[in-house]
């Protein structure tokens, strides 16, 4: 049986397979695949092909013996804790919303859960030998520079007629079932909010990583310049065309961590050679300069925002002055509030709650009567509450966490999530250029999601999962 998994597992057809779950990743939600899973949120052909994948190579691979590693422990059980709320859930008197039964969100949300995890465990296994993260690392750079590329088109085009041609549309429309905005851009995603995730969990991290380290998945070198970045540069300017300000803010976190990262290696160099008070002076101009470069390009990208995105455009004038209720004030004048009323109402069922959560799938009965006396004041809110029959969702991934499975559920998330920094953050010093980069990717793409979790709740979308897998099997190469 061993020998017969090693051979399958072996076959070239693998190799393939893979290569189109890393080049089809761009795609979230292709109008075929929602019509053949019935569902209008996440509908991505990576997630079709995956289960192959699993069955033909993961298992086998795991059968013939490749073991786990230890950080994938508390996923398992948070993925078992989230079921198990679930099942629990139904022994409760769930609320009644306009007639849906739980059943089936609950269903979707399981399984939701389920392809990320296979995405983790896929890209896991995968990535524990170095030729096979090479040529991961080739392909991410070819299908990052398509999405780029299609991303700078549609930009081109607004700015130019502001609208997009007609061949244009025809062809999103075959790949995704959003349509393109206007003055916000999506590459082949759903809606922009979307591709800005996509660039900071997955391909930023690792663009950034090698423009850190030096490496390169391609030859081509022209002294410093490197395919990843050329690349960085590029993802960079589509990152901010989407005028996403959570992902913006995510993408300067991880600069932010880079510089003290830096920074701290600066102040062992100099430690070295000053002493005393001339240490702690150099010390202090160095975090000021830091501080000040990190202020000044936070600020000229809320300055440039101001004139780009109407959200944005009275930040400046905004007057807190008597004000009640600053905080709604704040998040209403900048078309946040919504988000903090439906943040706030999951935190209202999670201390209801506190223990198990109320099952995966099962905020949204709960959220129509936890929602504060703000809720009804928006246009969105009333909108979903009294013209649609969709259930609410707490739009925020940590959020939904604490809800649906509780403390419990959160504690096993929270400890994968640190036990994954700790361990890239331990081989940054690696003298292996493939570990080290790998490090820095998933740093990167942890730190993204500090704040993109607090934009998207979904655990569908496969990029956390994809780029935390690939770093954690990094880590485990052994020659």
């Amino acid at each position: 049986m061993k020998q017969l998994c090693e051979r399958l597992s072996s076959l070239k057809v693998w190799d393939l397979l893979w290569a189109l779950i890393v080049l089809l990743l761009p795609l979230t939600s292709v109008p075929f695949i929602v019509r053949l899973v019935r569902s209008d949120v996440v509908a991505a052909p990576s997630g079709i092909l995956l289960p192959l994948f699993l069955a033909g190579w993961c298992i086998p691979l795991i059968i013939s013996g490749r073991s786990l590693s230890e950080n994938a422990s508390p996923l398992i059980l948070f993925v078992l804790t989230g079921i198990c709320a679930t099942l629990i859930s139904f022994f409760r008197t769930i609320p009644d919303y306009k007639g849906h039964s739980p059943v089936s969100p609950s269903a979707s949300a399981v399984l939701t859960v389920l392809v990320g995890f296979s995405f983790y465990l896929a890209s896991l296994l995968r990535h524990g030998d170095r030729k096979r993260l090479v040529s991961t690392f080739r392909l991410l750079d070819i299908s990052g520079a398509v999405v780029c590329l299609w991303t700078l088109a549609q930009a081109f085009f607004w700015y130019k007629d502001q609208r997009y041609p007609e061949w244009m549309k025809d062809i999103q429309f075959m790949l995704s079932i959003g349509s393109l905005y206007r003055q916000r851009f999506v590459g082949f995603t759903l809606e922009p909010s979307w591709l800005a995730h996509q660039l900071n969990l997955l391909y930023l991290p690792f663009w950034f990583a090698a423009s850190v380290t030096g490496f390169s998945a391609f030859r081509f070198r022209k002294g410093p310049l490197t395919i990843e970045r050329i690349l960085f540069c590029t993802g960079a300017l589509v990152l901010f065309l989407t005028l996403s300000r959570v992902g913006l803010a995510a993408f300067l976190l991880g600069a932010a961590f880079f510089a003290l990262v830096t920074v701290r290696r600066l102040i062992s160099a100099i430690s070295a050679r000053f002493a005393g008070k001339h240490k702690k002076t150099i010390f202090l101009l160095l975090v000021l300069s830091v501080l000040l470069l990190l202020a000044g390009a936070a600020f000229g990208i809320l300055r440039l925002l101001t004139k780009l995105d109407f959200r944005m455009a009275g930040l400046f004038s905004i007057d807190l002055k008597n004000r009640s209720d600053p905080v709604f004030y704040l998040a209403e004048k900048l078309s946040l509030a919504a988000r903090f009323v439906y943040w706030d109402g999951g935190i209202s069922i999670f201390n209801s709650h506190p223990f198990l959560g109320v099952g995966l799938g099962h905020a949204g009965f709960y959220l129509p009567g936890l929602l504060n006396d703000h809720a009804y004041r928006l246009i969105e809110v009333r909108k979903l509450l009294f013209r649609t029959n969709t259930l609410l969702n707490i739009k925020s991934l940590w959020i939904r966490i604490l809800a649906e499975t509780g403390i419990i559920g959160f504690s096993f998330f929270f400890v994968w999530y640190l036990s994954c920094f700790l361990g890239n953050l331990t081989r940054l010093r690696s003298a292996d250029l493939l570990k080290r980069t790998a490090a820095w990717m998933g740093c990167f793409a942890l730190l993204a999601f500090i704040l993109e979790g607090f934009s998207l709740d979904t655990f569908a979308l496969p990029y956390l999962w994809f780029s935390s897998g690939l770093a954690a099997g990094a880590g485990e190469i052994t020659s």
